[in-house]
């Protein structure tokens, strides 16, 4: 059963009108979805909804979509979402954002309909929740625009494309996809604000990351293995800009608790010079920085993206648990 609604908008002062149908019993054909389009004038449309479609084949009418500002796509299966259906700068010059959630894609594969050589070049919002996407292409930092937020969270990403790094996103997420290392080059991007790296199977990061990004003022590591700090940590946590380091659930979250509640004087790793001298510290576990900085509240862990209200939103039967690698 797919549902397809869209909202759209007549004046400067962004007046909307909801049009939907919910009880469209389809499965996202092609010929299935451009008969509920023609229902619309698709040049009003700022707003596109498509929910609940096993099979989804994309048409190329979507090129008239002309005043969009976002897609979502929410528990669906991408069967095509070719070159002619591709989101452009000519045919979508305003759209912002672009949301998958809890949606497959062939093979696990980015759709060539977002891969335009005329990508859209405000296309600055990029969200994956919850789908099967095991690799993206070399060449996005030729296509996508730089200094975008790319979320892709519980994925099937087993490394952090090098290609992402290149196209220097100010907020980058991994957060639950199967991926055991983070390069060095990750904490380098130039205007990185926002990193999330929480739920990885990390048990350390790398050792040495010679020009942390002075931009960088927040990292996730929340529900990870990480029970030490490289000195180069220091550098960023010391830094006047530094926002927080939230660390919930982590093993180095339960020895500094341990010790900032008197329960313990010592980490539970054995001290190494090779250590950070502020962040492994015990005596520095109740004083500035790592008082300030480091955050061991669980309410963090989770995902950037509203999935939670999506699902309450929009699931026809309760949306399976989320399941980290």
């Amino acid at each position: 059963m797919g549902d397809f609604s869209a909202r759209t908008s007549y004046s400067s002062i962004s007046a909307t009108n909801a049009t939907s149908m919910p009880n469209a019993t389809i499965t996202g054909k092609m010929s299935e979805v451009e008969e509920k389009w023609s229902e619309f004038d698709s040049s009003t449309v700022v707003q596109l909804l498509i929910r609940h479609c096993p099979a989804l084949e994309m048409p190329p009418s979507i090129g008239k979509f002309n005043a969009l500002h976002g897609v979502k796509v929410y528990n669906s299966t991408i069967v095509d979402w070719g070159e002619s259906a591709a989101f452009t700068s000519a045919n979508h010059p305003n759209i912002l954002s672009i949301y998958l959630v809890r949606v497959n894609m062939t093979d696990g594969l980015l759709p060539t309909g977002f891969q335009s050589s005329d990508f859209p070049p405000n296309l600055f919002d990029i969200e994956f929740c919850v789908t099967n996407l095991r690799a993206v292409p070399d060449d996005l930092d030729l296509k996508w625009p730089r200094k975008a937020e790319i979320l892709l969270e519980y994925c099937q990403l087993t490394s952090i494309p090098s290609v992402l790094v290149r196209l220097e996103p100010k907020y980058l997420a991994f957060t639950a996809n199967p991926i055991t290392q983070v390069p060095a080059e990750v904490f380098e991007i130039p205007g990185l604000r926002t990193l999330g790296l929480g739920q990885l199977n990390l048990n350390e990061l790398p050792r040495n990351v010679t020009n942390p990004s002075p931009s960088l003022n927040m990292i996730f590591l929340d529900g990870t293995n990480i029970s030490i700090f490289w000195p180069w940590m220091d550098d960023i946590v010391t830094m006047e800009t530094w926002g927080l380091l939230v660390l919930s659930l982590t093993p180095y979250c339960v020895d500094l608790e341990a010790i900032q509640n008197g329960v313990a004087n010592a980490f539970s790793t054995s001290p190494s010079p090779d250590y950070a001298p502020i962040l492994m510290d015990p005596s520095q576990a109740n004083v500035y920085p790592v008082y300030y900085v480091v955050s061991c509240d669980p309410s963090w862990l989770g995902t950037y993206y509203f999935i939670d209200l999506d699902d309450e939103n929009m699931a026809i039967s309760p949306a399976p648990a989320l399941v980290r690698p």
